[in-house]
């Protein structure tokens, strides 16, 4: 993992962002203001103190609170913006949604309401800066598929929205143990192929 450092003078922003990094799931390194860093490749700071450093620096001030929304930022930031967020939806009674920075799980969640959805990974997707994002949604409920992306296209026009054949997408998969079905669901679907509703504009 990248080396994350926290340097901050302020008490208040340094048990923020620790806070929020131990959330996250994100190992880092807390350092003192004025120590060497040299080895840091992304330093987490204030947004008054960040123009003292030199090299990749994110402020408190602009990291979500959501623990995936934050790693979806700092793994993003790390990666300079050259990336895709990708975002597997299985829609039905339960929708799961699953969303991965490159091949790095940040979340997997259900949903009782398309709203609740839709808002969820518009507010990932905006908050992320990022080279590409694509939103891959199961048929296995056409309507309710058509319906999600019909809502995100119209929120995220430069996101690439692929509706996907969910079929054998059920079936379980080691690498998705610990999540729900949908979720498991939603995973796999975030990497097949489907066909494009709307290119990236």
């Amino acid at each position: 993992m990248a080396r994350i450092c926290v340097i901050t003078s302020d008490g208040r922003a340094y048990y923020a962002l620790v806070s929020r990094l131990r959330n996250a799931g994100l190992s880092f390194l807390s350092m003192l203001p004025g120590d060497s860093a040299a080895e840091c490749q992304l330093i987490l700071t204030t947004r008054g103190e960040a123009r003292l450093f030199e090299g990749a620096t994110m402020a408190l001030e602009e990291l979500d609170d959501d623990p995936s929304v934050l790693r979806s930022q700092v793994l993003s930031r790390l990666a300079g913006g050259d990336g895709t967020l990708t975002i597997g939806i299985d829609p039905g009674l339960r929708i799961g949604m699953a969303a991965f920075y490159g091949e790095t799980r940040l979340a997997a969640r259900t949903f009782n309401s398309r709203d609740r959805l839709c808002s969820g990974v518009v507010r990932l997707i905006r908050k992320t800066e990022t080279a590409r994002s694509l939103v891959r949604i199961g048929n296995g409920n056409p309507t309710l598929a058509n319906s999600i992306a019909l809502r995100l296209t119209a929120r995220l026009p430069k996101t690439v929205i692929e509706i996907v054949d969910e079929s054998g997408t059920s079936l379980r998969n080691p690498q998705t143990r610990g999540m729900q079905k949908d979720q498991s669901a939603a995973a796999r679907i975030a990497f097949r192929k489907g066909l494009v509703v709307r290119q990236r504009g």
